[in-house]
């Protein structure tokens, strides 16, 4: 018996060995927040500052670099354990499904190519730019921990242990963020502010007025919601396995499990991410559409097999019971949730998309030197400024079938109005602007009931925009498809959206480079960025997982990305549709599979950050790892 336990610690030490990359990104580089001090680079933009700004990261450079060092260790691992099959004449990946090994070599090619013709090869190789570094190194690095966890999770036993160790991580992360959630967050820490600004100029890292502070270990509560769809789930599946052949350990293993999912829904609630409670309650749905499944149509064993099963069929109904009854309870607390105040206001912005009583719709500098104003109904007019030799400032205005339209004098000092009824929310503040040491003739055009403004100047013989920037630039016509009326959906996310759509003919094969969506974004939309938001914003992300791979490393690789998902989709429901018997590698299968299946829901409301992305590409390796463990047993 002594030496049966020795072997197994040694068998065990060995599994632990093999799995070390992605034990360390699942349950290491998650927790991982470092500051580091950085500088833009985006002067050169109109939509930019004139200089550059200092500004800091703490919770996705470091993370990135780990990726990158992990990711090479696993490509190294794998490169000597394929060479070696080579040299036994044995196939290439042979226990591997070649759709799989095609996918995940497609998505990498694309990444490359993306990077080796981007002309922004400083946020491609480097990151940056406005916090995002996810270089083309670290997409590289998701991948090998995808096909190290798909070729080295090949046992029952290594799935386990995985699960195991990422429920150490969960547990932890679930801990923080109920502190987070009672006012007690430990980032804030003195202890903790210290290391994590250790290799920083800045003595600490302060958090957003008015936005939760629910971010567990990364940049923004809204995270918060993708990773908990993806990880709950799993915790769930945790509690119904046989953790330990030791009753008191496996009890206890238990017990943890429970406590870690009422942790995380704590936490999800506490962060407000309606985007996440929405995923867990779609995972929550899939969950139990498979369960009913096997509860109402599940397959019937072999004959020779009813005696011997039956008890085990018990249990297994017992079983699911109980994960029924755990489904509700989380769909009960998901609707409960959504009853109170703040979430239902969120809601109620999700799907009205905001009231949208903002006038002005777009200003185009046309070859007149005319501007083309375009309100929220259709309507157009046009404005001709003039600058005689004098210096003396006119200005005229027609419709669009070249009607004069009669411009009055206030009661107010320079301001006027147009007398056509169509336009009297638009006025013109008439003025000599003082810029950089010099005089501008030029005048603002105000949506006067929402009080916003832009400011047009007549420099270097032209009408321009003068930006928030303190740029000059001529306005041009933005490309837009779709959500008209719905640009505040969201959160902004259908003006977002509307904008990046159009962009995807423009970048379907290599995109524009990994980090560099802000720029390939029409972020000199001044008058939409206004319009949705009172200010001019910066958008630095499409807020949508797929687009956001699409514009940047192309269309054929944002194919290949949600393929990879597709397939595992595809073959996961197939294996557990009907299935009657669930042990314990079916247990982590199942949550996997409901886990990766809310991430992607979470997805096309939220962007990818490394934080979950990580944790995302090693669990889909590991999912299609266990499936293939589930259907090898099957077969037996």
């Amino acid at each position: 018996m002594k030496m049966k336990t020795i072997q197994e610690e040694n068998s065990t030490k060995k599994d632990i060995q093999a799995l070390l990359p992605i034990l360390i990104a699942l349950c290491l580089i998650p927790l991982v927040i470092l500051t580091k001090d950085y500088q833009t680079e985006f002067s050169k933009f109109s939509w930019f500052n004139n200089t550059e700004l200092n500004q800091i990261d703490s919770f996705e450079y470091a993370k990135g670099i780990l990726v990158i060092i992990m990711g090479a260790i696993a490509a190294t691992v794998i490169g000597f354990s394929e060479y070696g099959k080579i040299q036994k004449k044995k196939r290439l990946f042979e226990h591997a499904d070649l759709k799989v090994i095609i996918l995940l070599a497609v998505y990498l090619i694309m990444v490359i190519i993306s990077s080796l013709f981007s002309e922004h090869s400083n946020l491609v190789f480097h990151g940056g730019g406005y916090g995002q570094w996810q270089t083309m190194w670290v997409l590289l690095g998701y991948g090998m921990l995808f096909l190290y966890a798909y070729l080295f999770i090949n046992s029952e036993k290594r799935g386990l242990l995985t699960i195991k160790f990422l429920m150490i991580t969960t547990g932890i992360l679930s801990l923080m963020g109920v502190l987070q959630t009672m006012g007690h967050n430990p980032l804030s820490w003195k202890w903790v502010q210290n290391i994590i600004t250790s290799q920083s100029s800045v003595e600490g890292i302060d958090f957003k007025e008015g936005v939760s502070n629910v971010i567990l270990s990364f940049n923004n509560p809204n995270y918060v919601g993708p990773y908990i769809a993806l990880i709950l789930p799993i915790a769930a599946a945790f509690i119904f396995l046989r953790a330990s052949e030791e009753k008191s350990k496996a009890i206890a293993a238990k017990i943890a499990g429970i406590l870690v999912v009422v942790g995380l829904v704590r936490t999800l609630i506490g962060s407000s991410s309606s985007a996440g409670i929405i995923s867990v309650l779609a995972g929550a749905v899939l969950a139990l559409i498979l369960i009913l499944s096997s509860v109402f149509w599940g397959r019937n064993p072999e004959a020779e097999d009813q005696v011997s099963d039956r008890k085990t069929h018990k249990k297994n109904k017992r079983g699911l019971i109980i994960g029924l009854c755990t489904v509700a309870v989380l769909i009960t607390a998901g609707i409960l949730s959504l009853q109170s105040s703040s979430m239902q206001e969120t809601l109620n912005k999700l799907l009205e998309g905001g009231d949208d009583t903002r006038n002005v719709a777009s200003i185009v500098n046309n070859k007149a030197d005319e501007l083309e104003i375009t309100l929220r109904n259709d309507t157009r007019f046009t404005l001709a400024p003039k600058v005689d030799t004098n210096g003396q400032f006119t200005i005229t205005a027609y419709d669009d079938s070249r009607k004069s339209i009669n411009i009055q004098q206030t009661a107010e000092q320079g301001i006027y109005t147009l007398s056509d009824q169509r336009f009297s929310m638009i006025t013109l503040a008439v003025n000599n602007f003082s810029i950089e040491d010099q005089v501008y003739s030029g005048f603002k055009i105000n949506d006067a009931p929402n009080n916003i403004s832009w400011t047009f100047v007549f420099k270097d013989g032209k009408w321009r925009y003068y930006t928030p920037f303190g740029k000059f630039t001529r306005l041009h016509k933005v490309e837009s498809f779709g959500f008209k009326n719905y640009q505040n959906i969201a959160n902004r996310r259908g003006f977002i959206w509307s904008r990046t759509i159009p962009l995807m003919k423009d970048y379907w094969f290599k995109g524009i480079g990994p980090n560099a969506f802000i720029i390939a974004f029409p972020n000199d939309d001044f008058v939409g960025s206004k319009r949705v938001g009172d200010t001019t914003t910066l958008v630095d992300k499409p807020h949508n997982a797929f687009l956001q791979i699409y514009i940047q490393t192309g269309g054929i690789s944002a194919l290949a990305y949600g393929g990879l998902w597709i397939l595992y989709m595809i073959g996961g429901i197939r294996i557990f549709w009907r299935k009657k018997q669930y042990r314990n590698i079916d247990m982590i299968g199942l949550g996997l599979l409901v886990g990766i299946f809310a991430f992607a829901v979470s997805g096309i409301t939220n962007d990818t950050i490394i934080g979950t992305q990580v944790i995302y590409w090693t669990l889909l390796g590991t999912g299609y790892a266990v499936n293939r463990i589930i259907r090898s047993e099957e077969r037996q």
